[in-house]
């Protein structure tokens, strides 16, 4: 098995999309994020599929966030805003997915990985989930097109405190917010997810698609908009100056020399 990969699984007219890097507690590379986005691609024309399910292959972790070392590298306004514009892609091919897409998250559903998950239909989410937006606190911001979404699902004044706090809230919370549409215990997250995926993809395919049309299209009429604005900034918050908690730590001897907070995040 590839050490980074989206496994690909089908479970009758169900296809389960697995995030793949233990190494990294999942964290989404742009190898992963083209994966996705191309298998997606290739399941739309695909008839016998009738749902999807995005979920993690790794215990513990639905994805912790961005790949830091790729974006200590972006170095840069311009690489920051092609890395958002790309990750933006692909979860724009999530939600506009002709079919139902639920998000199964099993685990730590962190900054980019929550906006991978805000851009499913369905939500579920384990007891043990654990859901936030930290971005700020590395200098950069939820570029992705979750910062967007937030605010359609749960409200300004809320998407407000989620972002600006960072702070790690439970799957009950999250599901208090918004953020997620159910919460069971983690060792029914799976059945669930699946239960729940054969219900919808045993409607009629054409009209699934045509309600998300209309469903994408009333609730979101603007966020193309804002995602572009979203990406820009990104691109801006990555730029070298401006991004110092992106940057390789002070080494002393040929060791990195870590703050209290940093080795409290490691």
């Amino acid at each position: 098995m590839p050490d980074v990969e989206i496994i690909f699984q089908r479970d009758e007219n169900i296809a389960l999309l697995l995030i793949y890097n233990p190494c990294l507690r999942n964290a989404l590379s742009k190898a992963l994020l083209v994966q996705l986005r191309a298998r997606l691609e290739e399941l739309s024309q695909d008839e016998r599929i009738g749902a999807v399910i995005i979920g993690s292959a790794v215990g513990g972790f639905f994805a912790s966030g961005g790949n830091i070392g790729e974006l200590r590298a972006l170095g840069g306004a311009t690489a920051g805003l092609r890395f958002a514009q790309l990750a933006q892609a692909t979860f724009k091919t999530v939600e506009q997915f002709p079919r139902p897409v639920l998000a199964a998250i099993n685990g730590v559903c962190l900054g980019a990985g929550l906006e991978l998950a805000l851009s499913a239909d369905i939500r579920i989410a384990a007891h043990s989930a654990v859901l936030a937006s930290p971005q700020l606190g590395l200098g950069i911001l939820p570029g992705l097109g979750g910062g967007q979404r937030l605010i359609r699902l749960c409200g300004a004044g809320r998407a407000r405190r989620h972002i600006l706090s960072g702070d790690r809230i439970s799957a009950e919370e999250a599901e208090a917010l918004g953020l997620v549409e159910r919460v069971v215990p983690a060792s029914e997250l799976w059945k669930t997810a699946r239960e729940t995926a054969k219900r919808l993809a045993n409607k009629s395919k054409v009209a699934t698609g045509l309600a998300k049309k209309a469903l994408n299209y009333s609730s979101q009429a603007r966020l193309e908009t804002g995602c572009a604005h979203e990406a820009t900034l990104f691109g801006l918050a990555c730029s070298a100056a401006n991004c110092s908690a992106l940057r390789p730590p002070p080494e002393r001897d040929g060791v990195p020399v870590l703050s209290r907070n940093e080795l409290q995040c490691r």
